[in-house]
């Protein structure tokens, strides 16, 4: 008589992903939406001042950006494991730090990024199919869903999706930065004003402000810096492979942002880009006519559907690392069986993701009115800054503690592993946490309920926490 088999449950995620794999979902988790969408933003505050202030903003903010990942790439290369800075945290402030900025990842910061991102690929979408408000609501769930199929499948189809979504927006990308120059189209007449900052002390706040705000909005294109941390432990030889793609991938991006912006004021002139909503494919009807414009909505939304997918690929790594501390309840933690992916966290993200874009889909907060005020292409624009404002609010807390931990853990490890040791430490971390306390100050001046509602929740994880601690003291 046969005895029946048990195959233990796999415990780690296996490694499946090399330098290539980790360099792309980097610059993919990066280049999505932003640089598409939140250009009129910062040009509206800057354009009084000149292309080389909107430049200049574009540049400072990836600069500190890079100076935030080199911090990260000494972590992710002393914590090879899923959860990335969830680990960071936890290892230089304690468990509830840690547990707070996954709380607010899986309530604002991730969800709230892929489903902005959704909404971003269907904006461009209804540039080639125009749909109604419903269908508009229904497409982006559907990206949602498939995405997360995917990657409930295996590791690798979602790598692959997210290895062939960023070539082609790269693709796409340097098209949009190299044919104005060498087609038709540029005019070195939409570079006025070039430098107009005036030396007038008294306007210098004005101006100070203006930054402040348009900082803000070029922190959304720069979002997802911090995303390879949480697959360390999908990925091949991390302690060499994970700071080596953080600054490759940062280092293109940078380029990448510059060159468009380059692009896009060569060919249009500051009073348009200031109101539009669809820089990519205005620049590409100048060039090309209204096919230009088609092909140009193809690209952004290849480019927000990989960004997409590689928070798909991040998120359920952070909440594995929550549950396998026992805060959450354990089926969070099982790793399937057969296709080796953490798919119950996949599936829990899914499901709140779609419940976001329900409801900013046909709310308005503070507004009052959803989809009977705006047509279906307003609101959705209104739910897409909604979702990506809670992002950045929340972002800069946990991203600051996460930059922080690299001074607490160099002083509280002094003798631990490090395979790779920040580029210019302690200048560059603290760099990056200065600008971060002068993003907050600034969106809490400028969007104080937003601001205080994301507190608000944070708050509440504090609740939750304190009661899963009394739940595991009283089972053990």
């Amino acid at each position: 008589m046969s005895q029946e088999v048990h195959t233990p449950e796999p415990q780690q995620l296996p490694r499946v992903l090399g330098l290539f794999d980790a360099t792309m979902i980097v610059v993919g988790s990066i280049i999505g939406s932003g640089i598409f969408l939140k250009v009129s933003s910062v040009d509206k505050q800057l354009a009084e001042y000149g292309v080389l202030a909107i430049l200049g903003t574009w540049l400072f903010v990836g600069l500190i950006t890079l100076c935030g990942s080199l911090a990260l790439a000494e972590l992710g290369a002393m914590f090879p494991n899923a959860g990335g800075p969830y680990l960071y945290i936890r290892e230089s402030f304690g468990q509830l730090p840690a547990f707070l900025w996954g709380w607010t990842e899986f309530w604002v910061v991730r969800t709230g990024s892929v489903g902005a991102l959704a909404c971003a690929t269907v904006l461009y979408f209804n540039e080639l199919v125009p749909l109604n408000s419903l269908q508009q609501t229904l497409m982006a769930v559907a990206i949602v869903i498939g995405l997360s199929a995917a990657n409930y499948r295996s590791t690798r189809v979602g790598a692959g999706i997210q290895s062939i979504a960023t070539v082609s927006k790269v693709g796409f990308l340097v098209a949009l930065v190299v044919l104005p120059f060498v087609w038709q189209g540029a005019s070195a007449d939409n570079f006025k004003p070039l430098w107009t900052v005036p030396a007038d002390v008294s306007v210098l706040g004005a101006f100070a402000r203006a930054v402040g705000i348009a900082m803000v909005a070029v922190l959304w294109p720069y979002d997802g810096w911090i995303n390879l941390g949480p697959v360390a432990e999908d990925i091949r030889d991390p302690m060499k492979n994970v700071p080596r793609a953080m600054a490759i991938g940062l280092g293109l991006v940078i380029v990448v942002y510059l060159g468009a912006n380059i692009s896009y004021h060569a060919v249009l002139p500051m009073s348009h880009l200031s109101e539009s909503q669809t820089v990519a494919a205005d620049v590409f009807e100048v060039m090309f006519g209204p096919v230009g414009g088609s092909l140009a909505a193809v690209g952004v939304m290849i480019s927000t559907f990989g960004a997409t997918n590689s928070n798909m690929i991040t998120g359920p790594r952070i909440y594995l690392a929550i549950a396998r501390d026992g805060l959450v309840p354990a089926w969070l933690q099982k790793i399937h069986p057969r296709y080796l992916t953490p798919a119950n966290t996949i599936v829990l993200q899914a499901v709140w993701t779609i419940l976001l874009v329900l409801l900013f889909s046909f709310w308005t907060p503070g507004g009052g009115g959803g989809g009977d005020d705006l047509d279906g292409t307003e609101q959705l624009y209104v739910a897409f800054d909604n979702l990506t404002n809670s992002v950045i609010c929340a972002g800069l807390i946990f991203y600051g503690l996460a930059v922080a931990a690299v001074f607490v853990l160099r002083s509280k490890r002094p003798d631990a592993n490090r395979p790779y040791l920040t580029w210019g430490y302690p200048v560059t971390p603290a760099l990056l946490l200065l600008a971060y306390v002068g993003a907050f100050v600034s969106l809490l001046i400028e969007q104080p309920a937003q601001t205080y509602s994301v507190l608000l929740l944070i708050g509440a994880g504090i609740v939750y926490y304190v009661a899963a601690k009394a739940m595991l003291r009283r089972r053990g």
